[in-house]
């Protein structure tokens, strides 16, 4: 029988101290169809027959169903009996145990019994009551009245005396039984126990590890092979392996010192005059805004274009006129040009010089009149050197970390080429920028993204081809390949090309299904002498799973090999 538990149910929580009238109050004033009782752990209500059976009078009486929520195994045993719903938890769904014929007969011997006892108390009560009627209307009754009422009296006991008779009547199993119900259950509890122990110790447990040493020799293994990044042109039985590009790409902020230093003051401003001689009368000069103009090492710049050209008012042959060195004739032409120095600053508020200037504009330059304005306010900024110092930190930092990470990430199946491992890093952006102000207390960052790139190949190819080249013979096999690398990894014309290098360690071919074919069945004694007669085997232990295991199980399934290297 089976309930749909999920529904709505009420679930009662029974106390320690619950009594059979509390329940069943509890399951008449419940509102739900299905009751769930939940007994707690010493529920000595639950473990008479008596009071199972008057839970599901009082929830058929109020048209409802009772499930017990238990694990508890005397408590199962009487619901079974008396046919009601058990569930291990609020969750699973209920169902009738199953109960042993034996212990079924047991519990209906006790449901009798206790029926009978309550027969005969009610009949006992009936006695009392009617005696108690007679005392109290003894003055007023007739003697016909009184007969009547011993009859009945009478009738009554031997009712009682006749089922009295009955249960002395029964057997004297039963009567042993009802004597020593307790003991019976508890015995009949232990023999199924041992039964389930017997099997499960002698054919269920039973298990064996064997442990078989192999001897084997060590060989060396060095083979230059190739490597290409296009798939199509892999050929691993030649030795040519495809490359696969493993990567990570990262992006990190660092924090640097900035060292910089800029003057943000105000630059000196003024004027300077140039002339030349311009020969054959006339003519005309250009200087271009920008042009530069330096005294003592400090330079200024032309704010605009200027053109200077004669004015036609000196005389015509304009020779000499009083100049002497390389302008020593033609005619003269001057003019004045502002100027700004190239830097904040007031080292650049120099005074007039009639001497000193140089220019890379064709003329000649002084000045008349000192620079000024020039002003000093230096502040802390981020210098290239800066952002390139902590970029190189970066990736310093960074190339343990992202190769742990990219390791990680692949798979068991490939062997990875360490020495192709590379990692860039670019795209940095400083915060503030190069040039730019620092603030007091403030560090800039520098934020970059980092690509990390590995190559690997796979690994069972690699050692199909290491097997291939051993050249072993028809009854050797391989063991044991020891962590095979790649040496001199580099880029070549035709892909990249490297050396394979590994150890192998090489014996007699015997496999775990061998060994398992060999010892399935036999005694101890008898495998360890049948595997040692294997050429190659130089040691067997047997393993059991318990003490009292002194053969191989025949179940394959129940025999572990580990073949151990002996070199």
């Amino acid at each position: 029988m089976c309930y749909d538990f999920n529904m709505n149910k009420d679930v009662i929580y029974i106390e320690p101290e619950d009594d059979i009238t509390d329940i069943i109050t509890k399951i008449e004033n419940s509102k739900s169809k299905i009751v769930a009782l939940v007994p707690p752990k010493k529920a000595g209500v639950f473990r008479s027959v008596v009071n199972i059976k008057l839970i599901a009078k009082a929830a058929l009486a109020a048209e409802k169903t009772v499930v017990l929520v238990t694990t508890d195994p005397p408590i199962m045993k009487l619901a079974a009996a008396i046919r009601i719903p058990v569930a291990k938890s609020l969750q699973s769904a209920p169902s009738v145990p199953k109960l042993e014929e034996e212990a079924e007969e047991v519990i209906k011997e006790e449901l009798r019994e206790s029926s009978e006892n309550t027969e005969v108390q009610a009949d006992e009560e009936d006695i009392a009551s009617e005696k108690k009627e007679e005392k109290s209307s003894e003055e007023d009754s007739s003697d016909d009245e009184k007969t009547e009422k011993t009859e009945k009296m009478s009738e009554t006991a031997k009712k009682k005396d006749k089922k009295l008779g009955n249960e002395k009547s029964n057997n004297k199993f039963i009567r042993w039984f009802n004597e020593h119900r307790k003991l019976a259950t508890i015995s009949g509890v232990g023999v199924l126990i041992l039964i389930v122990i017997l099997i499960w110790a002698l054919a269920i447990a039973p298990a064996a590890t064997l442990m078989v040493g192999i001897k084997t020799n060590l060989n060396n293994f060095s083979e230059a092979v190739g490597f290409t990044t296009k798939f199509d042109e892999e050929n691993a039985d030649e030795g040519k392996f495809y490359l696969e590009e493993k990567k990570i790409e990262t992006v990190k902020k660092v924090e640097f010192e900035a060292t910089g230093q800029k003057n943000v003051g105000e630059k000196a401003t003024g004027d300077v005059v140039v002339y030349t001689y311009f020969k054959g009368g006339g003519g005309s000069v250009s200087i271009k805004a920008g042009a530069r103009f330096t005294l003592n090492g400090l330079a200024f710049t032309s704010n605009e274009d200027a053109v200077l050209s004669w004015d036609g008012k000196t005389p015509s042959s304009c020779e000499n006129n009083g100049q002497a060195s390389a302008f020593t004739s033609g005619c003269l032409i001057s003019g004045r040009i502002k100027v700004t120095a190239v830097e904040p600053g007031e080292k650049f508020n120099v005074a007039a010089s009639n001497s000193g200037w140089n220019t890379d504009a064709p003329v000649a330059v002084y000045s008349d009149g000192a620079m000024s304005g020039g002003t000093d306010e230096i502040i802390t900024v981020v210098s290239k050197e800066d952002v390139e110092k902590a970029k190189n930190e970066l990736a310093s930092s960074d190339q343990t970390e992202n190769k742990e990470n990219l390791l990680k990430e692949i798979s068991d199946n490939l062997m990875v080429i360490e020495a192709s491992f590379s990692q860039v890093t670019e795209d940095a952006i400083s915060t503030p920028a190069v040039g730019e102000k620092v603030e007091s207390g403030v560090k800039p960052t520098l934020t970059a993204k980092t690509t990390a790139m590995i190559y690997a190949i796979d690994k069972t190819k690699v050692e199909e081809f290491i097997t291939e080249k051993a050249k072993l013979g028809e009854n050797q096999k391989i063991y044991e390949i020891r962590d095979p690398f790649i040496e001199n990894f580099a880029k070549t014309d035709s892909g990249f090309a490297g050396k394979l290098k590994t150890s192998y360690a090489t014996g007699p071919k015997v496999t775990e299904n061998d060994v398992v074919e060999i010892v399935k069945g036999k005694g101890f004694g008898q495998a360890q002498h049948d595997l040692r007669d294997i050429n190659g085997v130089v040691s067997v232990t047997i393993d059991p799973s318990f003490p009292w295991v002194t053969s191989i199980p025949s179940d394959s399934n129940k025999i572990t090999v580990i073949l151990e290297i002996k070199e």
